[in-house]
């Protein structure tokens, strides 16, 4: 009984088996990654893997003069500096391995730069807070586990790509999770595109495991988590729409 009883827990308490939890028992999820803070390596890894190989994918097969014009066309930074002509042969110029390397490199990099920044933030705040947990690893090891449903908008992206059948597509337009492909139908080049193409139902996902998570790590009640979790998404949204209206 006692070595079933172990062999249970050995299997259960597994990056694998935590990979499977954060998705259908978040509870036992977070209770698991609290104690082992190495196995942030996995959920980054999965993450940087799926968005990175989808890129790469996406960049070998897209129409790249047509993507760079569509870019580029409706870039006011681009088209208040530049005419079309100038505009044209910019797109001319592109290339696409130098899309896919920019591509891979901006998920490769730009993941952990953001996990780092969102760690960094929890740890300033465990600290003003006086929250139990306060190590910076032990922060982004619960960033990384929180944002591990991205992979989910990842595959939708390339099944849709997949079923499109088309290489002239731009892959913000990819995302079926996003306020934009289910609600508001804004083209590229419309005010809110860009805006509402990036928030998608896996982020609010996130959002509600990282308050529920933080909870359960802190011990503290879900208002307070989801004031500490909310706030640089107030911050950044609210900043990005005065911006918009201004």
């Amino acid at each position: 009984m006692e070595n079933r009883e172990r062999q249970y827990t050995l299997n259960t308490s597994s990056p694998l088996a935590a990979l499977g939890n954060i998705f259908v028992a978040p509870g036992q999820a977070y209770d698991q990654i609290r104690e082992h803070t190495a196995w942030l390596w996995w959920p980054l890894l999965l993450v940087i893997i799926t968005s990175a190989g989808f890129m790469a994918w996406y960049m070998s097969t897209v129409d790249v003069h047509w993507m760079m014009l569509q870019t580029l066309q409706h870039n006011s930074m681009v088209t208040s500096k530049l005419d079309a002509e100038q505009i044209q042969k910019l797109a001319d110029n592109a290339t696409r391995g130098r899309g896919m390397l920019q591509g891979t490199l901006g998920v490769v990099i730009g993941i952990p730069v953001i996990y780092a920044v969102l760690a960094l933030y929890y740890f300033l705040a465990a600290k003003v807070a006086g929250y139990e947990v306060k190590g910076y690893g032990q922060w982004f090891n619960f960033t990384a586990w929180s944002n591990l449903p991205v992979i989910v908008s990842t595959l939708v992206s390339a099944l849709a790509y997949l079923l499109r059948g088309s290489h002239q597509v731009l892959a913000t337009d990819l995302d079926m999770t996003s306020l934009n492909a289910l609600f508001f139908h804004q083209s590229i080049g419309d005010t809110w595109y860009t805006l509402l193409s990036g928030v998608r139902l896996t982020m609010f996902w996130t959002i509600g495991l990282s308050i529920f998570g933080m909870s359960r790590w802190t011990r503290r009640g879900m208002g307070n988590s989801a004031i500490v979790v909310l706030l640089p998404y107030v911050l950044f949204y609210g900043i990005w729409i005065l911006v918009k209206v201004a």
